[in-house]
């Protein structure tokens, strides 16, 4: 199979998880909210991002591992790939034993620092010593899907995903049947997760991507090495990341109760998926354009990332204004009406889903080329930073005030920082990386935007579900051409065309802007 198909199917697999995630989160949240009051609710999203916090004790290393991997997978018999996972292994299964053992130590200490209600504690405590476990099982396995990832075969891991979910809601609703309460949560995350976990094994060893016999090699500091320096440069990049994207959650049951947590979880419920359907594109497309980097394939690197990048920004543009279009009504019917969600915050939402899609697929690249410099430590400060606004302006200014300094702290640092990163490595100018490949994306604002805040303002007599149901026709008609017509850069329409079915193609001509003869 070719890179390009691989990379295909990599991309299309994910969409199809995405889509089941999309399910599941509309089935389990509901199927959560009749099982527990709206705190417990809260419990469980404040739990998962204190968690991801302790999951930064991986400090950079996975990611390490993930790269390098494909520096060393076309010699599986020298010793160095073996060596390599096996080191990567050992790394892993040590720094999972030290989450768990500080989930299980200072369980009861997080919850007085978060302020979480005395009667909940006990409570909270279960659920970190659970979810810990689960986490720390996660690590010391997680070598098999950074094998798949490396030889590009991520649709396998998407697949086994799907099956996960599908295991998590039926486990969950179970124990939810069998009165487990808010530990139904982490009963079901521990069961789907043993359950992906022999997937990937099995499918690492069905693809052949294990050494071959006699070249495993051994655990050596050399490998340690390897991972360590690149790992530990990613770190700080990892705690800036996490400091902005999850810090939010914290921020807000400190200084506005748990209740404020759970409507901000539900809130960007969408949102966070939406992003995840953005990144996805960058994101698979990371082992192909590593292994143009490890083979040198430097003219063809540049052509691919530069289409990568105008797709990604236009794909974000179109999936922003339709996002905005939808979320507080869809919310509102998704729980009944028991969460309020102003429409206000959703437009300011979608202007950070534009940036943060830009500084991603700038800044996930530059941690390819393994020349992080001053990145590791740009990441950090912003989240510094920003936690340090957030915390002056949550009670004043509300979740409206969080969002916009999440907007203005990304664009000033990550954001810019990855436009000056990629202009030097590609040699493109500035003003080209920053503005010239935003304007397929403003060619989709200038008319879809515009018809959409018209829809939104005229129909705002209608009911809820009726004004949902013209916000999603309009973001899957009008949206949608205004993407393929004017989001794609020629050269990509042009490959589009011969791939796909001709049936397709045809219809695809009608779409896309003809070159003049």
């Amino acid at each position: 199979m070719s890179r390009l198909r691989r990379t295909f199917h990599g991309v299309a697999s994910s969409y199809v998880l995405l889509a089941a995630t999309a399910i599941y989160s509309l089935a389990s949240v509901p199927m959560a909210l009749h099982y527990l009051d709206t705190p417990r609710f809260g419990l469980w999203m404040v739990m998962g991002t204190l968690v991801g916090y302790l999951s930064l004790i991986d400090a950079g290393m996975t990611g390490a591992a993930a790269r390098l991997l494909i520096d060393h997978k076309d010699d599986r018999a020298g010793g160095g790939y073996g060596g390599l996972i096996q080191t990567g292994c050992l790394v892993s299964t040590v720094q999972g034993g030290i989450i768990f053992v500080i989930g299980l130590t200072f369980a009861a200490t997080f919850a007085r620092l978060l302020s979480i209600d005395a009667a909940l504690q006990p409570e909270f405590i279960q659920l970190i010593h659970w979810q810990c476990g689960v986490v720390a099982l996660s690590f010391a396995t997680r070598m098999f899907n950074l094998l798949l990832s490396a030889h590009q075969r991520m649709d396998v891991a998407n697949y086994i995903g799907i099956a996960g979910l599908l295991v998590n809601f039926a486990t969950q609703w179970i124990f939810f049947h069998n009165e487990f309460g808010v530990l139904s949560l982490a009963l079901g995350s521990l069961v789907s997760t043993l359950l992906m976990l022999a997937g990937q094994a099995l499918g690492c060893s069905r693809l052949r991507l294990y050494p071959a016999s006699g070249g495993w090699g051994r655990v050596s500091a050399r490998h340690f090495g390897e991972i360590f320096n690149y790992g530990k440069d990613m770190f700080l990049v990892s705690v800036g990341t996490q400091l902005i994207t999850a810090s939010q959650i914290i921020v807000i049951t400190r200084m506005l109760g748990l209740e404020a947590a759970a409507v901000w979880a539900i809130g960007l419920r969408v949102f966070n998926l939406v992003n995840q359907v953005i990144w996805r594109l960058s994101d698979m497309s990371g082992a192909a354009l590593a292994e143009m980097l490890a083979r040198g394939e430097l003219a063809r690197l540049r052509d691919r990332y530069r289409s990568l990048a105008i797709v990604s920004f236009s794909f974000a543009g179109w999936a922003a204004v339709s996002f905005a279009l939808c979320n507080s009504l869809f919310i509102t019917l998704w729980t009944h009406g028991k969460i309020h969600w102003p429409p206000a915050n959703d437009w300011l939402l979608a202007a950070w889903m534009i940036v943060l899609t830009m500084l991603h697929c700038h800044n996930s690249f530059v941690l390819l080329t393994k020349k992080i410099n001053f990145m590791r430590y740009i990441y950090f400060v912003e989240g510094v930073v920003f936690v340090g606004l957030t915390i002056l302006v949550a009670r004043t200014g509300g979740l409206p005030a969080i969002i916009g300094c999440s907007i203005v702290c990304s664009l000033l640092f990550s954001g810019a920082y990855g436009v000056w990163r990629i202009s030097r490595f590609f040699e493109f100018s500035r003003w080209e990386v920053a503005v010239g490949w935003l304007w397929p994306m403003t060619r989709i604002l200038l008319f879809y935007l515009t018809m959409a805040v018209l829809v939104w303002w005229l129909s705002g007599p209608l009911p809820g579900l009726f004004r949902l149901g013209i916000g999603s026709g309009l973001a899957g008609s009008a949206g949608l051409y205004f993407f393929l017509r004017h989001g794609l850069p020629v050269g990509f329409q042009e490959e589009l065309l011969r791939r796909v079915p001709s049936g397709a193609g045809l219809l695809l001509k009608r779409v896309f802007i003809q070159p003049a003869k």
